[in-house]
């Protein structure tokens, strides 16, 4: 009898932590959510890839919600880096963004580089896809959900 009330407690504690988070779940419980779940969210670029969760709005710019390391990769010997966190910065981008770089095409004889203006605008709301870690290491998918980018506070 004890074994068969422990088979049961076992399996509704089971059943209890593989529910878990679904798209009818808050942002924040996804988020909050440890263990097996995996978000794959969109970036924004500020210098560095940032996640979309991290970010939030403030009037007609994008930055991060809170303050981000400053790390310096230093190369020690033979191909050993070594990173080193010398700071922290709130970063942030404008919503409509213009870039400007060089593209460059190397032929046989010569490079040649022409500058290249990019311009576009961050969506405020993105779809972002979560999915569950197996413990083979592969990966299922659970559903995408709609995600708008929060005023900062």
């Amino acid at each position: 009898m004890k074994s068969i009330l422990m088979s049961i407690f076992t399996i509704f504690v089971a059943q209890n932590a593989s529910a878990g988070i679904s798209q009818n779940s808050s942002w924040e419980e996804i988020l909050a959510a440890k263990g097996p779940y995996v978000v794959h969210s969109p970036v924004v670029y500020m210098g560095r890839a940032i996640d979309y969760t991290f970010v939030c709005r403030d009037g007609d710019m994008l930055r991060t919600k809170a303050p981000v390391d400053i790390v310096y990769a230093i190369q020690e010997g033979a191909g050993r880096t070594v990173f080193q966190t010398v700071g922290s910065e709130v970063l942030s981008t404008p919503i409509k963004y213009t870039q400007k770089e060089d593209f460059c095409d190397t032929g046989s004889s010569r490079t040649v580089c022409k500058p290249v203006t990019y311009t576009g605008a961050y969506p405020l709301t993105v779809d972002i896809k979560v999915g569950r870690e197996l413990n083979n290491g592969s990966e299922v998918y659970l559903f995408t959900k709609k995600y708008s980018v929060p005023d900062c506070e």
